[in-house]
Order: C-alpha cells, then sequence, then structure tokens
C-alpha cells in the first residue's frame, strides 16, 4: 500500500509521547503517525459541541472544503500531495487537535473521544444570556438551572439580569418560577431586591402573587432566603389580608413562612389577627395548618391565648381536630393549656370521642385522649 511508504510525521512540539493516560496496553513498539487537525475556525463556528475523529483514513465530520477547511499536516509538501483518504489515521494511536496555540489528543477509535473537549462554558453562558427566553420551556428550564449551578457569581449576575422587569411574570409561569427559585437558593439576597420591589409596585399585587399556584413558592422563599429589612414591606402587605390568604389553598402557606421566619412583631400581629378571627380560620381546612404553625413558632403567651379562645368555642376544637394539620394544632394546644383550661379541654374533645374515631385524622386525636385516660387510671 501507498500508505506504508509513508514515513511517520512528528507530533507537535512537546508532545513526542502521548499524555500519560492514553497509552494503549500491548500496542506495538512502532506507532502509527500522528496527524494535526487544525480547527480554530470550526471550533468558532460550533461552539459548545466536542469533536473527534470518525474513521481510520477518513476526513472527520464537518471537515469538508465547503467549510474552506483542510488537514494540515506538519509537512505542507505532504498536504499537497495527499488525497482525503490517504491520511493515515491510526486506530490506536491518538491524533492531536490544534486548539490555538495548543494541541489535545482526539481517539480515532470508533469515533470516541479520549480526552474531553467540551465547550459547554461557552454554551452555558449563551444559555444564561438568553435566559427568560430558555426558561419558559420545560426543557430549557431546566438547561438555565444546570448553568446556573456551575456558572460564576458574575454570569449569574447577568443572567439575573434577564428577568429584571420580567420578575412577576416569572413568579407566574410554570417553568420559569423553578429558576427564579434556583437564583433565590444559591445567589446573595441583595441581588433579589428586585424580585421584592416589583411585588410591591401596585397595591394588591404581592398577595395575588401568594395566592398563585406558582407565584406563592417565590414568595414563600423570599420570606425565608432575605433580611426582615428587605421584606419588611412584603410582609406588611401579607398581614393586611391575613385572613383571606391563611383561608386560601395557595396563599395560607407564605403566612405560614411568615409565622416561621418573620420577626418577633410579625408573629405577634398574626397571633393576634388568628385570635381575633379563631371560628373563620379554624372551620377552613387549610387555616388549620396556619393556626398549627401559630402554635409552633408563636410566642408562648401568643400560643396560650389562641388556644383558651379555640377551645371556648363549642365544638370548635373537636372540628379542627378533624381536619388535616389541625389534628397536631389541637395536640398542641393541650400541651399549652393546663389546670381547668385542660381539664375543659379534654372533656370537650372526649364528647366528640365517636366523630374523631371516625375521621382519618381525628384518629390521632381520639388515640391520645385514651392513653390520657389510660394513665390517668393508672395513677
Amino acid at each position: 500500500m501507498a500508505m506504508a511508504s509513508q514515513s511517520p510525521i512528528a507530533p507537535p512540539p512537546g508532545l513526542a509521547r502521548p499524555p500519560p493516560g492514553l497509552e494503549r496496553p500491548g500496542a506495538a513498539s512502532s506507532r502509527a503517525p500522528r496527524c494535526c487537525l487544525r480547527l480554530d475556525a470550526l471550533l468558532s463556528e460550533s461552539a459548545g459541541s466536542s469533536v473527534s475523529t470518525s474513521a481510520r483514513g477518513t476526513q472527520p465530520k464537518g471537515l469538508q472544503s465547503s467549510h474552506g477547511l483542510g488537514l494540515p499536516w506538519s509537512s505542507p509538501e505532504r498536504l499537497a500531495q495527499a488525497s482525503p483518504g490517504s491520511l493515515p489515521l491510526a486506530i490506536d494511536e491518538p491524533a492531536y487537535i490544534r486548539l490555538g496555540d495548543c494541541h489535545s489528543p482526539v481517539s480515532t477509535s470508533a469515533g470516541d473521544a479520549l480526552s474531553e473537549i467540551s465547550l459547554s462554558s461557552r454554551g452555558e453562558r449563551s444559555v444564561l444570556e438568553n435566559a427568560w427566553l430558555h426558561s419558559q420551556d420545560p426543557a430549557g428550564t431546566r438547561r438555565v438551572q444546570d448553568a446556573l449551578d456551575e456558572a460564576s457569581d458574575e454570569t449569574r449576575e447577568v443572567a439575573l439580569q434577564e428577568f429584571h422587569g420580567r420578575a412577576v411574570k416569572a413568579m407566574r409561569d410554570p417553568h420559569a418560577n423553578h429558576v427564579l427559585q434556583k437564583c433565590i437558593s444559591i445567589m446573595a439576597p441583595t441581588s433579589l431586591q428586585f424580585m421584592v420591589d416589583e411585588l410591591l409596585e401596585r397595591d394588591g399585587l404581592a398577595t395575588a402573587v401568594a395566592r398563585h399556584r406558582y407565584g406563592g413558592r417565590i414568595v414563600q422563599h423570599l420570606l425565608k432566603r432575605c433580611s426582615a429589612s428587605q421584606v419588611s414591606g412584603l410582609a406588611e402587605a401579607l398581614m393586611q389580608e391575613t385572613v383571606a390568604l391563611a383561608c386560601h389553598s395557595f396563599g395560607n402557606f407564605p403566612v405560614q413562612h411568615l409565622l416561621q421566619f418573620g420577626t418577633e412583631e410579625q408573629r405577634h400581629r398574626l397571633a393576634q389577627t388568628i385570635v381575633s378571627n379563631a371560628e373563620t380560620i379554624c372551620r377552613s381546612k387549610v387555616g388549620a395548618g396556619v393556626v398549627a404553625a401559630a402554635l409552633e413558632h408563636a410566642s408562648s403567651e401568643d400560643r396560650l391565648s389562641i388556644a383558651q379562645t379555640v377551645m371556648h368555642m363549642p365544638g370548635l376544637l373537636v372540628e379542627l381536630a378533624q381536619c388535616r394539620h389541625g389534628n397536631t394544632a389541637v395536640l398542641r394546644m393541650l400541651q399549652v393549656l393546663d389546670g381547668q383550661d385542660s381539664l375543659q379541654a379534654h372533656m370537650g374533645l372526649a364528647m366528640g370521642i365517636a366523630t374523631l374515631r371516625a375521621s382519618r385524622y381525628g384518629r390521632v386525636v381520639a388515640k391520645h385522649l385514651e392513653e390520657k385516660t389510660l394513665q390517668m387510671a393508672v395513677h
């Protein structure tokens, strides 16, 4: 064959031997020649893609004359004489791709790269520079979130700029809201101020978003992540509509977060609102979760005030015990109450023991009453 008569072509300077880890066990002592593929132009056109040679003796896909690219060998005379089909790329010997002034080994075996040549960082930056566009579909939002995980703080800031002026729209978007949640979780709270500001641009906007299926998640994360001074305006807007939010299927969650992460003063005001509207909130299936959160995070005085208020309303304790989270609230009330108040509460629940036993959530309270009665009988 003509190929056998060709003399070996020297590898690029400084790479007389394959880089460590690329040696082939059991390879023959006389190795096939290495080649040098100049891909500078190709890489500028195909950013974000990996490059590998395709098969022995053939040009890699994409290196066609239509692109104005050839396969320059270290000897210009050989390049002038060689035809595309006679370029010797060895199956067991790494070729070398020239990236500007450096070289990187690439496998010619089955077209698989031995050394990863990735321009993914360029691709990630491109995704983040167009984060708003990509965030609005299921696949795109995942790409943006993955890119944010790997990006630098500066690049993340660039991506976040895409949402300035669009924050509220993104909060309500089924896909983009996940990108905002990712930003809130990994970025400095000061970078998130624009989200809070946009929620407060119009009266009633913050509470409308808090009641939204997706927007409510953003409000919750902001209350949890940002400082009290940052979200003081947002918290005040929510507290203006505490009762309506507490009884809303999505709005109750931001109220619970405010009870957990708010200031002492905010928790006190929320607890007093619950006391003043105990019957309305306790008779709401979702409101029971707010009552349970207040009994967990409010001050001892406020917890006692809530428990006493609910206990003195006929039948309300039994009704609350039959709700999801309501049973937890009732058990916490029994822990808070003491003396005559505790006895009255237990008697009221005992009168509705049959109803509690028949209820999925009430069974928990019924079991507690039975255990308490047994303990009293023993002592």
